[in-house]
């Protein structure tokens, strides 16, 4: 009779011990891998004379500013400020003239460098005079 007792007691912290150290599979948690996708983004650049360029640009990498400078359509000032984009100048010192950045038509709160690209956004820099 004792050896009955041990046993189903033993049969019942062995299985107590299982379910402790696995669970159902809805209770397994997986880990989750973020795999980021290709973004497709448009540039736009509105020229002094009103006129625009667009560029389509497709990429993984997820910071304008580093895009920008990697496709090479804006140039840097040793401040790190942008002085040229897509090879035109803009001289706050000459004309009082900047590059401002607008998000889906909305004036940009961050700078290139802290913006996080969005798939289908469309960015833009326009010549200003101010």
């Amino acid at each position: 009779m004792k050896r009955t007792i041990i046993a189903i007691l033993l049969a019942i912290a062995l299985l107590t011990s299982f379910a402790a150290c696995g669970g159902s599979p809805a209770e397994i948690e997986t880990p989750v891998t973020s795999v980021r996708g290709l973004d497709t983004v448009t540039l736009i650049v509105t020229l002094p004379d009103g006129t625009q360029n667009t560029h389509k640009i497709t990429t993984d990498k997820s910071n304008l500013g580093k895009v920008l400078d990697d496709e090479g359509l804006i140039e840097r000032d040793e401040k790190g400020m942008i002085v040229k984009v897509a090879g035109v100048e803009a001289s706050w010192e000459r004309d009082q003239a900047y590059w401002a950045l607008y998000i889906n038509g909305e004036y940009a709160m961050k700078g290139v460098d802290e913006e996080i690209l969005a798939d289908g956004n469309e960015y833009e820099f326009r010549y200003t005079k101010g």
